[in-house]
């Protein structure tokens, strides 16, 4: 998504993937070389004399919708009765009081903004990610009710003509991005090896927004597992939450973990992200979109058609040869030559869409979320995805799961059946597959949002272009 511009002078426990690769545990011989891993001249901040004023197309429908839900129900993250344990076939997500223009999913729960730019959230709660505590309350006699609420802004959005225009979730926490630039939250980042550590302070859970406090202003907000990014007007990149895998894109692999001297807040703090330098001639790089997934993220280059990636990459996920993590976004060779309008990246696997609507996959492959029928090893180069009967304007991706959404509306996905979230049963699904059920095909789908192990789509009341 090219932004426009102007320019100015100056109670059940979740379970985790095991993501580390085993030699990120190797320290430095010796403890006192202070010697850098990587030079002044590679890393650099992304900075110019000329600032680009950017600004984002609206990521939400203009008109609002319904939405529908598949998959598994086990901590509420479809909306709907905790009696309801899971639904092959999309169904409606009951008693939703507002029309929703934009749906997200973290691994276990879901959050929806309204037409009146409210927050609604339901599933997992046990590290705060929802922002109230509806589902806190076992004794709830509305179980249709019990894991769903309204996020109440109150104490943080004092003025009343401040609007939240982006929502993006994680595994334990949730941002919004309001028209003013500014950034809110709640829950928490966590570390597969030291558990939840904070959000804004060190080992606090935020049970209520609070701001997150980026240097300048956000134009747009993303979020992996762990993690989040910050588009800033200026063309700049702000990280924040966990680093272990090079999610951060500005810690080495020896204070990645623990933020080194300065510790947690090193990482909880947004910084600027750093970027390797090889491959590039220009002198300073500015972005103009961000993309994250579940542990790493892309970074498309303003007014170039270079991609940056960094974070883990032990299924070739950031199209890197290697399977090391990459701790500073570096360009991505494999990318090159094409003009790319999104990433969208599960656990081990990324969908790439370019301008013209051409969909390419690449990373592991075990499960068919590739959409290649006789794979017998992990894609390194991204592979073009040629049976797709449809000229295709949006992607998403889960865990194992992707989905491919048509400008007419229909969704095409593929992938792992286990969570039955691709909407085809428990099959393993190798190449693209268009959804087909009662709801499905009398709907016309216009946003999806994949969880761990449920699938939200967002079905508008009429037609919109994408």
């Amino acid at each position: 998504m090219s932004p426009s511009l102007t320019t100015k002078q100056n109670p059940k426990k979740r379970t985790y993937d095991h993501v580390v690769a085993d030699d990120d545990n190797v320290k430095p011989e010796n403890k006192s070389n202070k010697k850098r891993l990587i030079t002044k001249d590679d890393v650099k901040h992304p900075v110019s004399a000329t600032v680009p004023i950017l600004s984002i197309a609206p990521l939400s429908i203009a008109k609002g919708g319904d939405v529908l839900a598949v998959g598994e129900n086990g901590m509420g993250q479809m909306g709907m009765s905790s009696n309801i344990a899971e639904r092959q076939n999309a169904q409606p997500v009951p008693k939703i009081p507002e029309k929703i223009v934009q749906i997200v999913t973290g691994p276990l729960h879901s959050v929806l903004l309204t037409e009146q730019k409210n927050v609604y959230s339901f599933g997992c709660n046990d590290e705060k990610a929802l922002g109230h505590t509806a589902n806190d309350d076992d004794d709830s006699d509305d179980e249709d009710k019990a894991y769903f609420g309204r996020v109440d802004f109150s104490k943080v959005i004092t003025d009343k003509n401040e609007q939240i225009i982006q929502v993006a979730a994680g595994d334990s926490h949730t941002i919004v991005l309001t028209h003013l630039g500014k950034v809110y939250g709640w829950g928490t980042f966590r570390s597969s090896t030291n558990g939840p550590f904070g959000l804004i302070k060190k080992n606090r859970i935020e049970s209520d927004p609070v701001e997150i406090h980026v240097p300048e202003k956000i134009i747009k907000i993303a979020s992996g597992h762990d993690f989040a990014l910050f588009l800033s007007e200026t063309g700049q990149v702000y990280s924040c939450g966990n680093g272990e895998t090079g999610q951060l894109g500005r810690l080495n692999r020896y204070t990645c973990e623990y933020g080194g001297r300065a510790g947690t807040e090193r990482l909880i703090q947004p910084s600027l992200i750093q970027y390797n330098r090889n491959g590039l001639y220009e002198k300073d790089l500015m972005f103009e979109d961000i993309f994250a997934s579940s542990h790493g993220f892309f970074l498309k280059v303003f007014k170039e058609n270079h991609i940056l990636a960094g974070g883990l990459n032990n299924f070739h996920q950031l199209g890197f040869e290697s399977t090391e993590p990459v701790y500073f976004p570096a360009i991505v060779p494999s990318l090159e030559g094409h003009q790319w309008k999104k990433f969208a990246g599960g656990l081990h696997h990324t969908l790439a869409l370019t301008n013209d609507g051409q969909v390419y996959a690449f990373g592991r492959h075990y499960e068919g979320q590739l959409g290649h029928e006789n794979l017998d090893k992990h894609l390194v180069k991204p592979k073009l995805i040629e049976n797709i009967p449809e000229e295709v304007c949006d992607i998403s991706c889960g865990n194992h799961v992707s989905f491919i959404l048509a400008k007419s509306g229909k969704v095409y996905s593929f992938g792992d059946g286990t969570s039955l979230q691709h909407g085809h049963g428990h099959q393993d699904i190798k190449i693209p597959k268009l959804i087909s059920s009662k709801y499905m095909d009398i709907k016309q789908i216009q946003m999806i949002a994949v969880g761990s192990q449920h699938t939200l789509f967002l079905a508008a009341d009429t037609a919109a272009s994408h």
